[in-house]
């Protein structure tokens, strides 16, 4: 049996979903009973005729990664694990959260799963934990960029980092591991989380565009590549999952094209970016909400992010990645109202 942490996720619900289809018995680790519906509405989504059929070999568990006795139950009788649960957040209120929830938490799965029957780990991190030094001059980040710690990063990156470390000290303590570095993903889920609020934004309408640029990448390939590295357990191996380079502007054109909403037009510079999120946590502060708009965010939107996914193309030369239009289609057709 697999067990999979963040079951509910962007990336955990396709995960559950394809093991399921591929015939593979599913312990998901989940902490909320009204997220359920996520791998449900999936299920209806991709495989609504085999449905009830693929239930069967689901099996829920209820429970957090920084509960020992939940970690240490939800291992009983599993032989693989695929750890996607993390907290995501550009806020520095959260700093402390974040390395609770990714470091602290990452740490007690591999503890346990040291003392168990577990034969392969796969670790979900980031590219935000890919370190800015590098051999090369291309301009891309690859695996073996080293971290450098007088770059300017954010908490998250910190976080998704340190819980790297405790993956490779896990390996040097005995554990079969694997690491998968995503880019911001996008694919059918609610537009109300994680990376899909793009869409949502767009399609309620957005004026300005930064200069910056990322990688973004299908949510399906990612599970594709933690489906080969279980089916061929290989282990001991970083991986960028990288789809494609993009300009903001580029994402934003196509993005809007396919919600037939006009495309923001208007180019929004350094200063303009540090005046919105300072302008959006003076208002959040009296209004007492979040702000949606970060000084790490805001850092990022102006910043030229490329990543290399050559290393991926090299040792599963089969693998092909979604182009961005398709991936795009149908994120847009596979919105859930949660």
């Amino acid at each position: 049996m697999i067990l999979v942490t963040g079951s509910t996720g962007l990336l955990g619900s396709h995960v559950v979903v394809e093991l399921l289809h591929k015939g593979y018995e599913v312990r998901a680790l989940f902490r909320k009973e009204a997220r359920k519906q996520v791998i449900y509405r999936l299920l209806d989504f991709y495989y609504p005729q085999e449905k009830e059929r693929l239930l069967q070999k689901l099996n829920w568990f209820q429970g957090n990664v920084l509960d020992l006795t939940d970690v240490e139950d939800s291992l009983v009788g599993i032989s693989k694990v695929v750890h996607c649960a993390a907290h995501v957040s550009f806020h520095r209120r959260d700093f402390n959260l974040l390395f609770k929830v990714n470091r602290r938490g990452t740490a007690n799965m591999v503890n346990f799963a040291l003392c168990s029957e577990v034969n392969q780990f796969i670790h979900v991190s980031s590219t935000a934990a890919v370190g800015g030094d590098s051999q090369f001059t291309d301009g891309l980040k690859r695996e073996t960029n080293l971290w450098n710690p007088n770059d300017e990063v954010s908490g998250y990156s910190l976080s998704k980092f340190s819980a790297e470390k405790e993956v490779w000290r896990a390996k040097e303590e005995g554990l079969s591991v694997s690491i998968v570095n995503p880019s911001v993903m996008f694919g059918p889920g609610s537009w109300e989380e994680s990376s899909l609020k793009i869409f949502r934004t767009l399609h309620q309408g957005l004026k300005y565009y930064t200069k910056g640029s990322n990688a973004f990448v299908d949510v399906r390939d990612v599970t594709a590549l933690i489906l080969k590295l279980i089916e061929t357990e290989k282990t001991g191996e970083r991986y960028l999952v990288t789809g494609s380079n993009v300009k903001f502007k580029e994402l934003f054109d196509q993005i809007s094209k396919q919600l037939n909403v006009k495309a923001p037009y208007k180019l929004a510079g350094p200063f303009l970016t540090g005046l919105a999120w300072r302008l959006s946590g003076i208002l959040c502060r009296i209004q007492g909400t979040r702000p949606t708009i970060t000084k790490e965010s805001a850092r990022s939107s102006q910043n030229d992010s490329k990543f290399s996914n050559e290393k991926l193309l090299r040792d599963f030369p089969d693998f092909e990645f979604t182009k961005l239009e398709d991936t795009i289609e149908v994120t847009i057709k596979g919105r859930m109202d949660l």
